[in-house]
């Protein structure tokens, strides 16, 4: 007789050992958690990785580690197959969930996906930091049931929260997570007696966000300021950062924000370090004022002088407007 699990987790981030432990906090016992290890989450670049075998070994939840992420490796097909799973949650499961698996789940697999508009708009990948990049105002997280399409499931209910002017990636993170423990406690109850009441997306064709790669960080310092604040806030840790170059130097930029416009001769070349203060903080010429640098990463080798140069290298720049949502 095959062995029914009630609720599995599939997922490999802090994100997801919040919501365990939440559920955990709440009375609900977790039957088992579908991983990867650590070589496989720096294979595939996954922001926010955690190794969550020993949470698990705490709570003595099962652990099944996938050969591969996709779960469609033979290996996982076959080893998943003897295991009824009821309820699959995807928190913190950058992929899709194979069509063979959704298949066999008692009711379905249940994951997060958020926009700045409601569903279908804005599918795809790094929707908080896009949401940050184009400047929006707020961000929509919406539990959804998992189709084998991205991101088209119907959705169980949906939690709202603001992006403020002071947000970055790792409040946004927080704030996602808060939605995602909400959006659970309030609804898992039904979803575990099949009593929800799922609402279709909207009727429109659907908008897609790009994939975002390490290179998407690079500044282009003849931009405005508050397009080069937005970026570098929305990349900052636990993401790759944003980046410039000094001579043939890469230098990261992780914190900084729109200085001044008044203080400096706006004919300077964008680009052109204005002022390094005692402290190691670098004002930087921009598209329509300056740009206060406050934590950077360079080689310690590498002396940045006043009047000298950033700049982006060979890469072309690509309007971060002209992705809809």
């Amino acid at each position: 007789m095959k062995k029914v699990n009630r609720i599995a987790f599939a997922g490999c981030k802090d994100t997801t050992q919040e919501c365990m432990s939440a559920l955990i906090d709440a009375g609900y016992e977790i039957d088992l958690l579908i991983t990867i290890d650590e070589e496989a989450g720096d294979k595939n670049k996954v922001a926010g990785y955690m190794n969550l075998k020993e949470f698990a070994a705490q709570y003595n939840i099962p652990v099944y580690t996938a050969a591969s992420y996709s779960l469609k490796n033979e290996t996982d097909i076959e080893n998943l197959s003897g295991i009824t799973i009821d309820i699959l949650l995807v928190i913190g499961w950058q992929r899709l969930i194979p069509e063979w698996l959704l298949n066999k789940l008692g009711k379905g697999a249940f994951g997060m996906h958020g926009s700045s508009h409601a569903l279908p708009y804005g599918r795809g990948r790094s929707p908080m930091n896009w949401s940050i990049i184009q400047n929006r105002q707020l961000f929509i997280t919406n539990l959804f049931k998992y189709l084998p399409g991205i991101d088209d499931g119907d959705i169980v209910d949906t939690q709202i929260f603001d992006i403020n002017p002071f947000d970055n990636g790792k409040t946004m993170h927080y704030k996602g997570t808060l939605a995602m423990l909400a959006l659970l406690k309030k609804n898992l109850p039904q979803m575990i007696k099949g009593e929800i009441n799922l609402k279709k997306q909207m009727e429109v064709t659907p908008t897609y966000y790009p994939k975002r790669t390490d290179e998407d960080g690079i500044i282009f310092w003849d931009k405005d300021s508050m397009e080069i604040y937005n970026l570098v806030r929305a990349v900052t840790l636990p993401f790759p950062g944003a980046f410039t170059f000094y001579k043939e130097h890469k230098v990261k930029v992780w914190y900084g924000f729109p200085f001044d416009s008044r203080l400096f001769d706006p004919y300077i070349p964008t680009g052109t370090i204005l002022h390094i203060f005692a402290n190691g903080d670098i004002v930087v010429k921009t598209g329509d004022s300056s740009f206060l640098i406050t934590e950077y990463e360079k080689d310690e080798t590498v002396v940045l002088r006043k009047d000298e140069v950033f700049h982006s290298g060979q890469y072309q720049y690509k309007n971060p407007h002209q992705f809809p949502c």
